[in-house]
């Protein structure tokens, strides 16, 4: 059996630790219950990311609305006006261009009062080229310079005043553009197209002067206006591109003159610039 044990007395030590450890542990309970609150409403909750301020809404810059697609591009000045009368500039063939069966013969004129030394040669070498009208096998083409002969069509380089006469190409659609008259069988094109192009290119010169040689000339040989036949599809020679490439644009400009207009369907497809024949 174990010997009971005496109780043992707390000494003098023993008596002074407590009070400052109560005092201690009294002020820490209290300082977390105080600091609880605040703990807590600091949180963020799991998989959740931490809160940030949005930037403030920038002011959108206007823009600017596009050109309108048959308006003449800026560029370099020209001459807008000429005497209305034309000369046949010097300069034969030769040899006939293509082998077509249907041989036809052609003047290059420009209107006096203007000049314009490069343009005979350019017309030569776009009515040559394999990917014109001669392509085709329809066709043979030969350049004559004898003021008094009458060739099968003339292509006169005419200026912007002059081609907007009513006996002319006109001006019913508000933008300058070359055309065909059948009355005296002249390929009428328009000095301010010549030098500027058409929007319709991008700024691609060269291809804007096939382009309007070979439409204008191929009204001459009896063909009319087409629309573009598919989205996105080259565009045939004689669709309108001068003033566009979207059927819907074209139909719409062409309402001034009712007969054009019902060539263009308005279905919403638009081609890509194409200034050659055989590849359309």
């Amino acid at each position: 059996m174990a010997t009971p044990r005496t109780p043992r007395k707390a000494s003098e030590a023993d008596r002074t630790w407590w009070p400052p450890a109560v005092i201690f542990i009294a002020l820490a309970l209290s300082s977390a219950l105080f600091l609880a609150p605040f703990a807590i409403d600091t949180q963020v909750a799991p998989g959740f990311p931490e809160p940030k301020f949005s930037p403030q809404p920038t002011v959108s810059q206007p823009t600017v609305p596009p050109s309108e697609p048959a308006a003449l591009p800026d560029g370099p000045p020209f001459p807008s006006a000429g005497a209305g009368t034309w000369r046949v500039l010097p300069g034969t063939s030769g040899a006939v261009a293509g082998t077509g069966t249907r041989q036809l013969t052609y003047t290059v004129e420009i209107e006096d009062g203007i000049d314009f030394p490069s343009f005979a040669a350019e017309v030569d070498s776009i009515l040559v080229d394999p990917r014109g009208w001669i392509g085709l096998d329809d066709v043979s083409l030969r350049r004559i310079d004898d003021p008094a002969a009458v060739p099968s069509f003339r292509i006169s380089l005419t200026s912007q005043t002059t081609s907007r006469r009513p006996d002319l190409c006109g001006f019913e659609i508000p933008y300058d553009s070359s055309c065909y008259l059948t009355h005296d069988h002249r390929v009428v094109v328009n000095l301010a197209r010549w030098v500027r192009g058409a929007h319709s290119f991008e700024g691609d010169l060269l291809g804007y002067h096939r382009y309007a040689v070979n439409h204008e000339v191929g009204h001459a040989l009896g063909h009319g206006h087409v629309g573009c036949p598919a989205n996105g599809a080259v565009a045939p020679v004689m669709m309108q591109q001068t003033f566009g490439l979207s059927n819907g644009y074209v139909a719409d400009l062409n309402r001034a003159e009712p007969e054009a207009a019902a060539k263009v369907r308005p279905d919403g497809a638009a081609c890509r610039p194409n200034p050659w024949v055989t590849t359309s």
